[in-house]
């Protein structure tokens, strides 16, 4: 937890500056907060800070390619209707979901997807089988958000430091990076980004169904007791996978950048490192310890919108 985390490097910070070493030494003083650096400000979320850095991006929001109707006429949508089930139901002439609403069998279910259509509840209808991108095709390009986040660890136990996001404000897609300077900011971080999200239902992420979303709960439960759901998570490693995981060496997103988007990533930071570089930074405040790790966000990020734009023509 955070406490442990302040208490480690309270004794990181006084084994570098010799303190242990002189009986009745004094605690090293805490670092005064890093401010003023690549252009960001601090921010107030509530009774907490925490510190933003954001920019306009000369990215355009990818077309959304699905279309909403085809959901009207996918039978299989409807639980117990499978190929051959759903050839008679279009031999007997039944060819969308409204035909099927006084179906003896399946027009309770028919309504309940139907529901779902109108409702856009894209969880739902994605575990009915139905289609990213068509369900995405609900909703509009001011409802969606492209998100990434940079932890301490694996565990959601475990605070979180940076929430990067990518959404559109003024026509524009902005990039916005939430940072928690020391971990009483995580707080602050959570608040805005609670505030971004619960006005945006639609998320986009890499992993972030197994890992981006379950940790944000964690976090979001942890400090208020709540947290937002989106109503369509889409899931891009899902879409990846599904189509190029035969053919890749793996599926990270460094990989994919290389063989989808022509991108490469020389100089990128480890991502075993940014954990370790986050401790130095809360005991030292020295920005260039997180340059890279802004840098290696803002990838991340941006990755995502294009990777979106290519997986939809699959």
């Amino acid at each position: 937890m955070a406490v442990s985390l302040n208490q480690r490097l309270k004794e990181r910070r006084a084994i570098g500056e010799h303190e242990l070493s002189w009986p009745g030494a004094r605690e090293a003083p805490e670092p005064k907060l890093a401010s003023g650096f690549l252009g960001g400000s601090e921010e107030k979320a509530g009774s907490s800070s925490y510190y933003l850095i954001q920019e306009n991006l000369a990215l355009g929001f990818p077309p959304l390619l699905g279309q909403p109707r085809r959901l009207q006429q996918q039978l299989r949508l409807v639980k117990g209707i499978g190929p051959k089930t759903e050839a008679k139901l279009r031999e007997a002439g039944i060819v969308n979901l409204a035909e099927l609403l006084d179906h003896q069998r399946f027009g309770t279910e028919a309504a309940r997807v139907l529901k779902a259509i109108d409702n856009r509840d894209g969880a739902l209808l994605s575990s009915c089988g139905a289609s990213d991108w068509d369900v995405a095709a609900l909703f509009s390009p001011e409802e969606f958000v492209f998100l990434d986040l940079e932890t301490t660890g694996l565990c959601g136990t475990q605070p979180l430091f940076l929430i990067g996001l990518i959404y559109l404000e003024g026509g524009k897609l902005c990039l916005k990076q939430l940072l928690a300077r020391s971990f009483e900011e995580e707080e602050g971080v959570l608040r805005a980004a609670l505030d971004i999200l619960s006005q945006r239902p639609v998320w986009v992420s890499y992993n972030g169904l197994t890992f981006d979303e379950p940790f944000l709960r964690s976090r979001f439960s942890y400090y208020f007791g709540l947290t937002p759901t989106p109503k369509l998570h889409i899931d891009l490693l899902r879409h990846v996978r599904q189509h190029y995981r035969a053919l890749l060496p793996n599926c990270r997103l460094t990989t994919v950048e290389a063989y989808l988007l022509d991108a490469y990533r020389a100089d990128d930071v480890p991502s075993y490192m940014i954990p370790e570089l986050y401790y130095q930074f809360v005991m030292y405040q020295e920005p260039a310890l997180l340059e890279d790790i802004l840098l290696h966000n803002s990838r991340d990020l941006q990755s995502l919108v294009r990777l979106m734009g290519v997986l939809q023509r699959l």
